[in-house]
C-alpha cells in the first residue's frame, strides 16, 4: 500500500479535529441549529474523549508492538472489548446506543495519523505514544479553561438547555456552554498538533544524516 507524503496526511489527519472544533462552536453559538439533540450529543463527547485518549494509545501501541500478529490482534481485541464496556456504560446513562459509536468514531479519529502513515515506517508506536501526550495535556488544559474561567452562554439559554434533556447533574450538564468551550479548545488544539506531523524527519534524512556524518570524518582524516 502505497503511503501519503507526511505533510499530506498530516493535513488530513487535522481536518476531522478542526470539523468537531467548528462543530462545538456553531452548537455553541446557535445549539437549536442543528436540532434540539445536538447539543445533548456534544456535551458528551469530552467526558467520553477522556477515555478514547487512553484506548487509542494502548490499542495502537498494542497493534504495533513486536510479536506474532494473532498475538497483537488479540490484545487489540481484548483492549476494544474493555474499553467499549465503559463506552457502554454511557449508553446506560443516555439510554441509546448512539455512545458506543461515538467512543469507536472517537478512537478511530485518534488513530487516523498512523493509519494514514503520518509517521515514518517504523516509527509508528512513538507517534502514538507522542500523540497520547500531546492530547492528554490538551484535555487537561481546555477542562480546566473551562471549569475555572468565565465562559460566555453565547446562544445556550435555558430553552436550549431544557430542550437538549440532559441526564444526571453537575457543571457542564447545568452550563452545557463550558462543555462546549471545552471541546472548541481541545480539538482546535489537538488539528494544530496534527499539522505539525508534517515536521516529523523522513527515513531517509534520518538515515542520510549518519551517513553525511561519516563521509565528512571520513574526509578529514585522508586529508
Amino acid at each position: 500500500m502505497r503511503r501519503l507524503p507526511i505533510a499530506v496526511a498530516s493535513l488530513v489527519t487535522a481536518l476531522p479535529d478542526f470539523a468537531l472544533a467548528g462543530l462545538f462552536l456553531a452548537t455553541w453559538i446557535a445549539p437549536g441549529a442543528m436540532g434540539p439533540t445536538r447539543l445533548r450529543q456534544l456535551v458528551l463527547v469530552i467526558p467520553v474523549e477522556s477515555h478514547v485518549v487512553h484506548a487509542a494509545a494502548f490499542m495502537g501501541s498494542a497493534a504495533f508492538a513486536d510479536g506474532a500478529p494473532r498475538r497483537r490482534a488479540k490484545a487489540v481485541l481484548g483492549l476494544g472489548g474493555l474499553y467499549t464496556l465503559f463506552a457502554g456504560g454511557f449508553a446506560l446513562a443516555f439510554r441509546a446506543w448512539w455512545p458506543v459509536l461515538l467512543f469507536w468514531g472517537l478512537t478511530l479519529n485518534r488513530l487516523l495519523g498512523v493509519v494514514l502513515g503520518q509517521a515514518p515506517s517504523g516509527a509508528e508506536r512513538a507517534l502514538i505514544q507522542r500523540g497520547w501526550g500531546v492530547a492528554t495535556l490538551c484535555y487537561l488544559l481546555a477542562v480546566c479553561a473551562s471549569a475555572f474561567l468565565p465562559v460566555p452562554a453565547l446562544g445556550v439559554d435555558r430553552a436550549a438547555i431544557s430542550a437538549a434533556q440532559l441526564p444526571s447533574s453537575g457543571l457542564w450538564i447545568e452550563q452545557p456552554q463550558r462543555a462546549l468551550a471545552a471541546g472548541v479548545l481541545y480539538f482546535t488544539a489537538l488539528g494544530l498538533w496534527e499539522l505539525m506531523g508534517s515536521r516529523w524527519p523522513s527515513a531517509t534524512s534520518r538515515t542520510s544524516a549518519p551517513a553525511r556524518r561519516a563521509d565528512s570524518t571520513l574526509g578529514s582524516n585522508g586529508t
